[in-house]
């Protein structure tokens, strides 16, 4: 294997180049990201040196032809077995969507990928996606290079070299609670209404609250406990897990829920008799009267639906747990509390999302200093 510097668009190239089995000549070329100006000369000779050296160690082959639209869509076959079903069919629909249409039109080879053609790809997506959904699909396509790299069909990730955009960081909409009495009354007679109703008194999860079943309702010591959570992509999939330990956790039930779950239950237990056969059988507490779970997807486009038709504005179903929380926290009770309360993995959590409210603790602590302090009126001359 050979190599030389070479320039293109005002950058240096390392160009490696090696005979293949049938004596043909292949070329690889590697933007060193230096300008040709000044020093950046020796300092691309220094690059070209050290890529020659690593890439005679990890007997990359250049003799794959695969396009890459084509490598990463066999990649998700290979991963397909080791990841969550949702998380795989979330991996596919952002293929579909955004990365094959692209790459496949570009044809562009996996061994002729450059840090450039990912760049230039954010971009273009960045004109009609947000920045968010930029870093999802850059989450996928580096895993997948990582594989190739892993695989010795590349030598680096080029995906490593490009400039990603800056999340955008969801501000959480907060409700007080004579907004969220009425958005209560707004589903007083929607069927995910106890749905609605545990989300806002216990700050639930959704995948929480749909996953909720009797048998972690217990009638006797009046508590709830918060053990599973259910996911949808396509699939709708129900984990016996939490999303992380602290989530796991149980809840008191005070009497005015037990008494409206004990309804839910006996409600449940007459359309179980009413529809025989016809009734879905699970153990769900929240569910259609035919025995039916409520898919993820469905909560949220309900809710914003009947949502949208009040002044109550740029609220989403999840903004209920957000809001349950500030009322606990403007209700005197501490961080470390309402950490355990929502089942929060860390403290640092609960605080970057809830610690702006804190604002009214200040001044209450600034008129405290008020009270206790002799503070001028006017200015003293002398």
């Amino acid at each position: 294997m050979t190599g030389s510097l070479q320039t293109k668009r005002g950058l240096y190239f390392a160009v490696l180049s090696h005979k293949d089995d049938l004596g043909k000549w292949r070329y690889k070329w590697i933007n060193t990201n230096l300008e040709v100006k000044g020093n950046n000369k020796r300092k691309a000779n220094e690059f070209l040196i050290k890529t020659l050296g690593e890439y005679e160690k990890t007997k990359v082959s250049f003799d794959k032809d695969i396009l890459f639209a084509d490598y990463m869509k066999g990649w998700l076959e290979i991963v397909k077995c080791s990841i969550e079903q949702n998380t795989y069919e979330s991996y596919v629909d952002i293929f579909d969507r955004y990365i094959e249409p692209y790459f496949r039109k570009k044809k562009i080879t996996l061994q002729k990928l450059e840090p450039y053609h990912i760049q230039e790809y954010y971009t273009k997506q960045l004109e009609s996606v947000s920045p968010n959904t930029v870093l999802k699909q850059h989450a996928n396509i580096r895993k997948a290079l990582q594989h190739a790299v892993k695989m010795n069909m590349i030598f680096y990730n080029p995906s490593d070299r490009v400039t990603l955009p800056k999340k955008q960081k969801y501000i959480a909409n907060f409700l007080n609670d004579d907004q969220i009495n009425k958005v209560l009354g707004m589903f007083a007679d929607e069927p995910m209404y106890p749905a609605v109703l545990l989300t806002a008194f216990y700050a639930l999860r959704r995948s929480e609250v749909l996953a909720l079943k009797w048998q972690s309702v217990d009638f006797k010591n009046n508590t709830i406990t918060i053990k599973d959570t259910v996911v949808q992509y396509k699939t709708l999939i129900d984990k016996e897990r939490t999303k992380n330990k602290a989530s796991h956790r149980t809840l008191p039930m005070t009497d005015e829920i037990r008494n409206y779950l004990q309804q839910i239950k006996s409600h449940q237990d007459q359309n179980r008799l009413l529809l025989g056969n016809g009734y879905i059988e699970n153990d769900y507490v929240c569910k259609r009267d035919n025995g039916e779970p409520f898919r993820p997807d469905y909560i949220t486009e309900r809710f914003y639906h009947v949502i949208r038709k009040s002044d109550i504005t740029n609220i989403r179903f999840h903004d209920l747990r957000h809001s349950a929380a500030s009322l606990l926290l403007a209700n005197g009770f501490s961080l470390k509390e309402i950490q355990e309360f929502l089942g929060h993995g860390d403290l640092g959590t609960t605080a970057n999302i809830y610690a702006h409210l804190q604002f009214q603790a200040k001044k209450d602590m600034a008129a405290s200093m008020q009270n206790k302090l002799q503070i001028p009126t006017a200015l003293s001359t002398h």
